[in-house]
């Protein structure tokens, strides 16, 4: 099977063909299909690669994380429910991975300032919690949702959210900060 996605972020990322091609990938990967999942990180370790790097900030560790995402996915592809998009699913997979990275390196480090917020724990669950995180999403308006979902699932930094869009540092952080308490407020609902 061959498969030709974009690999820029800027591109859309979901197109329907995408969707059913990684889909595809996926099931394949549940039955231990070793070219599908060649292919599926042909396909997607370029984004995973880049959402590792934000996190971490060093892309040999970054690297090792991804290692460890594809392990995971080709062990426990059956966990991925179905109701997001696959691509999805592995961003949070990795995200998810390369924040359990961080954690330890700091804990490695004595550094007592690791303070996990309890909406990236959130998002990093698959099920109920996460179909819920996606309508409450969807219920923000445009700044806050594209800031929150470019921040905490595409891993940009404060600082390229606000060279991205063209807005002041303290807009950006008072759209994530007003966009994550209504997410709370509508998930406790």
């Amino acid at each position: 099977m061959t498969v030709a996605l974009a690999s820029s972020r800027d591109s859309n990322p979901h197109s329907k063909d995408e969707v059913t091609q990684l889909a595809v990938l996926l099931e394949r990967v549940r039955e231990h299909d070793r070219s599908a999942l060649r292919a599926l990180y042909d396909v997607t370790s370029a984004r995973l690669m880049g959402v590792a790097v934000r996190v971490l900030n060093d892309e040999s560790e970054a690297a090792e994380v991804l290692q460890e995402v594809y392990l995971k996915v080709w062990q426990q592809a059956s966990d991925f429910s179905g109701t997001g998009s696959v691509l999805g699913w592995l961003v949070v997979v990795t995200r998810n991975a390369a924040l359990d990275r961080l954690k330890s390196r700091r804990r490695k480090r004595e550094d007592l300032t690791a303070d996990p917020d309890e909406w990236q724990e959130a998002v990093a669950t698959d099920g109920p919690l996460e179909l819920g995180i996606q309508q409450c999403l969807g219920r923000l308006n445009d700044h806050a949702r594209q800031a929150i979902v470019l921040s905490y699932i595409h891993g940009y930094s404060h600082q390229e959210l606000q060279e991205r869009l063209s807005r002041p540092l303290g807009t950006v952080k008072a759209w994530i900060r007003r966009g994550l308490l209504e997410l709370k407020r509508c998930l406790e609902a």
